[in-house]
């Protein structure tokens, strides 16, 4: 899991960083890292790097701005639709508004609550995004974890993995991001019977190719991706194609 803060108060963003290392420690509860910024295009470009579980705490108020949180919020659900999001602000009289902009926040924490009804808060929700860490998004999901790293991809969202110049290391292209990750191609096509690796440096997803160019020894996807396929595998890359929608 990895956890934002989005806080312009330095005291504030503080008092929140500690919290959660405090209660991260006392329950048991693994992040990869804690991300803690004022500026909302930081937040946003960082979402990018990351293929783990996102749990955010937003400040409602950026910068004098009454509803920047609730805008960054509405970027994170484009980017992240199965992020935890957590709002927290000294404004809970606008609190009903975030249900106009539907993105579906956990709560809503006001910052001057008694300090230990805050910290229980905090910790719900700590407690509720971690269990969440584990738990499918969809039926159809592409789950993967070791050592390293774990996350959740919808399979109609993958085109092909691919490795990298680092051993060990793969690259998963998706219709709307890129992730680099550690494990080992033997392992991922053998994961799903729509995984199959049609090149020794190629995973490819069965269903979502277009065609395959056989001159040019390519495989081919919507959005202009493409990836190579062996001479010697083009035919069962077909067949089982065919198969699969069949």
């Amino acid at each position: 899991m990895n956890i934002f803060i989005l806080e312009d108060n330095i005291f504030q963003q503080q008092r929140l960083e500690r919290l959660i290392k405090t209660l991260a420690l006392k329950h048991q509860i693994r992040y990869r890292s804690l991300i803690s910024t004022a500026r909302p295009d930081d937040l946003l470009s960082q979402i990018e790097k990351v293929a783990d579980h996102q749990l955010y705490f937003l400040d409602l108020q950026i910068n004098h701005e009454d509803q920047k949180g609730l805008e960054v919020a509405k970027e994170i659900r484009k980017k992240d639709p199965f992020g935890t999001i957590v709002i927290v602000t000294t404004h809970s009289e606008l609190a009903p508004i975030t249900f106009t902009y539907r993105v579906a926040a956990l709560d809503f924490i006001e910052k001057d609550l008694p300090e230990a009804e805050f910290i229980e808060k905090v910790t719900e929700c700590l407690l509720i995004a971690d269990s969440r860490r584990t738990v499918p998004v969809s039926s159809d999901n592409f789950s993967f974890e070791n050592k390293y790293t774990s996350f959740q991809i919808p399979f109609s969202d993958i085109l092909y993995f691919e490795t990298m110049e680092i051993a060990h290391k793969i690259r998963l292209i998706t219709k709307s991001k890129v992730l680099d990750f550690y494990a080992e191609l033997n392992e991922i096509a053998g994961y799903d019977e729509r995984l199959f690796r049609c090149h020794r440096a190629f995973v490819v997803n069965l269903a979502n190719i277009r065609s395959v160019d056989k001159k040019n020894k390519l495989v081919l996807f919507d959005n202009d991706e493409s990836c190579s396929v062996s001479r010697r595998l083009q035919k069962e890359t077909l067949e089982k194609m065919e198969a699969l929608r069949k």
